[in-house]
């Protein structure tokens, strides 16, 4: 639907409309440019965020750039991103054997069984692991390295390499309390590290791949390699993409499971894991130098934004985007080659030296040498190979599709064992945990649940009250501002449309000290209110980005017809709108409710009272807490999982629906 265009002097007859947009125009300002703006204000003071504040100009931003702690802090997520980068693996081969499978009713299956690992919260995955594998005594990750014989490997590669006894005979490392392992540990957990929306994603754009494709490649005798690499990774790239923004973003800006691994702001033993956001977060809450993390939220935005324009020159396909590419690859591989010579950088530029390497152009000139040799002769003897291997494949069919179905479930229970190592702790004492951790014992301790039920039912109130209130608030401003932008090209529009994407560039974490002053200004400090609020403002960006493509995509006859009827604006909203906007709308409540269910920092740091804690920040505490009860623990982390799962589980189809109608498009 091609908009249409109204003047200044025609907004007297659709005045009504700007009623759609003023709801998220006033929440945005207030809980996001207002503090943004704030932010670069005092990012030139030495400012306590209280009663000190001296203008000291660029001093805050210099002293930032001779800090070799604030380099040291970019470097470690950017190593972190990209063995991110590493771990999108699973969630596209997990997509892949699930889109290869025959039978729809069994990818519904597999889709179903991997909901629950897939959107149990992360927070809970990572007190999981921090509370169970990475324990030094009886933790599961040594004891898995000891029975298999790779704790020995590790010792003797230790002794050769000289990594300075981080393994050695006789002693269990303490993953989490050694500056040499903590960032292994944060690359490790998670395992297998299958993600929902990323899985979603990728079979959502799978799901559009038309199978006359995949009937003309067998035809040609196309292999299960060619069809991956020439049919199903070139046509999901977008989506690929979309998740190599969204991964490495989120690294550079995400300190929650840094705090909830490490359990506090330090960044694990003498700062090692320590990410921006999380050197901007000490700064300002513990060395009460809010001016300086204003100035860190600054730089972390300029970083973000050049990454976003970066990924966006990525995906154009234009001629003018190739000759970009053309110049950028060898400025990358120029700039990854010198990280090599740089001590504590030479990982991380081989990893992006590797990354940058022109293997298409290399293929290419060795598939034309190639081509020459068989017309010198060679050709013969190949096509009498392909033959060969034509039959073998044929041969290994019924292999490759057990294999595939194999590791389906290899995945799923990898990925299943941290919830079954919740459920079975969760009925035991802690002797009983000490004697056997991994599997179940007599007697049951169900009273276990009770005791977590009397600690976190009201914690669990207040994020149920938190999410569910701010995704309706969401879902309602966000379909009336897509309906605002989709409908009409009203005068403004286009400002407030560019506002709005400046905002999807721009990391909520970057603000946080002048959103934390603006809610002690508003007096919403401890306050349930002011996560609803926060979280509306932020959550509406994205959700009017989705919208609106789906609302532009309604057959302009619709609209005509509701006018001819007398239809105003509200009522247009009302009868053509909203009918043909569930699964969307699904969708993107889903994922805010999710959101808004997994959020940690903003109540970490905003919600003091612990009546008034949402269930992730009271399970932290729990966790942190220096006499542990394991069995009370792990009902409490059930319990708060179970809300998520049985959403997404009755949401599932039309979350899938909404995905491969155009809502999410890459």
């Amino acid at each position: 639907m091609n908009a249409k265009k109204i003047l200044w002097k025609q907004v007297k007859h659709h005045w009504e409309i700007y009623l759609f947009i003023f709801p998220a125009l006033v929440l945005i300002v207030l809980f996001q440019y207002y503090p943004a703006a704030r932010g670069i204000f005092h990012s030139f003071y030495r400012w306590n965020g209280a009663d000190v504040s001296e203008f000291v100009g660029l001093k805050n931003y210099v002293e930032l750039l001779n800090s070799s702690d604030f380099w040291q802090s970019f470097r470690v997520a950017l190593l972190l991103g990209l063995w991110n980068v590493i771990k999108m693996i699973p969630a596209i081969a997990v997509a892949v054997w699930i889109h290869r499978c025959s039978s729809e009713r069994i990818q519904y299956v597999y889709r179903l069984l991997f909901v629950v690992p897939m959107v149990i919260p992360a927070l809970v995955i990572a007190l999981v692991w921090r509370s169970f594998f990475f324990e030094a005594t009886q933790g599961y990750l040594n004891q898995f390295l000891e029975a298999s014989g790779i704790f020995a490997l590790l010792c003797k590669l230790d002794a050769f390499f000289g990594w300075g006894g981080t393994f050695l005979e006789g002693t269990r490392p303490a993953w989490l309390g050694d500056p040499r392992l903590i960032l292994v540990s944060c690359v490790i957990w998670g395992f297998p590290w299958v993600g929902s929306f990323a899985v979603l994603t990728h079979l959502a754009k799978l799901q559009n791949i038309p199978k006359e494709i995949y009937e003309a490649a067998s035809i040609d005798g196309a292999t299960w390699w060619t069809k991956f690499t020439r049919i199903e990774i070139p046509l999901i790239m977008s989506s690929i993409y979309l998740m190599l923004v969204f991964v490495i973003i989120g690294t550079i800006k995400d300190a929650g499971m840094i705090i909830a691994l490490t359990g506090g702001m330090e960044g694990g033993p003498g700062g090692r894991a320590t990410v921006p956001a999380l050197f901007m977060l000490r700064k300002a809450f513990i060395n009460q130098e809010m001016g300086a993390a204003c100035a860190v939220g600054i730089i972390l935005t300029l970083v973000i934004m050049a990454l976003q324009k970066l990924s966006s020159l990525v995906l154009e396909e234009n001629r003018s985007a190739m000759r970009i590419r053309k110049v950028l690859r060898p400025a990358v591989i120029a700039a990854s080659a010198s990280l090599l010579f740089q001590p504590g950088w030479r990982a991380i530029g081989a990893f992006i030296f590797l990354a940058a390497f022109p293997y298409g152009a290399v293929r290419d000139v060795l598939r034309k040498r190639f081509s020459r040799a068989g017309q010198q002769g060679i050709r013969p003897a190949y096509r009498s190979r392909s033959r060969h291997f034509a039959s073998a494949n044929k041969a290994g069919e019924w292999l490759l599709r057990a294999f595939k179905h194999f590791a389906i479930w290899a995945v799923l229970a990898f990925a299943l064992l941290p919830v079954y190592l919740m459920l079975i702790v969760s009925l035991k004492t802690n002797q009983q945990f000490y004697e056997a951790p991994g599997r179940l014992t007599e007697p049951m301790h169900w009273h276990n649940w009770v005791d977590a039920w009397n600690l976190i039912s009201p914690s669990i109130a207040n994020s149920v009250y938190i999410s569910t209130l701010g995704t309706a608030l969401t879902l309602s401003f966000a379909l009336c501002g897509a309906y605002f932008f989709a409908r009409l090209r009203m005068p403004l529009s286009s400002f407030f449309w560019n506002a709005l994407l400046v905002l999807l560039m721009m990391p909520s974490v970057a603000n946080l000290v002048p959103l934390f002053r603006l809610l002690a200004d508003l007096n919403l400090l401890n306050t349930l209110s002011a996560l609803i609020l926060v979280g509306t403002s932020g959550g509406q960006i994205f959700a009017i980005f989705v919208l609106r493509n789906f609302v532009a995509e309604i057959p302009q006859d619709l609209f005509e017809a509701a006018e001819i009827d007398g239809a105003n604006h509200f009522q247009q909203m009302r009868t053509v709108v909203l009918p043909l906007c569930g699964p969307i709308l699904a969708t993107v409540g889903v994922m805010h409710f999710i959101s808004e269910w997994n959020e940690f920092v903003l109540p970490l740091i905003v919600i003091r009272d612990s009546a008034a804690l949402p269930v992730m920040v009271q399970l932290q505490r729990f966790a942190g807490e220096y006499i542990k009860f394991f069995g009370p623990l792990m009902a409490g982390y059930a319990m708060a999982s179970v809300p998520v799962i049985v959403l997404f589980i009755f949401s599932m189809r039309l979350f899938v629906k909404g995905m491969t109608e155009g809502s999410i498009k890459g």
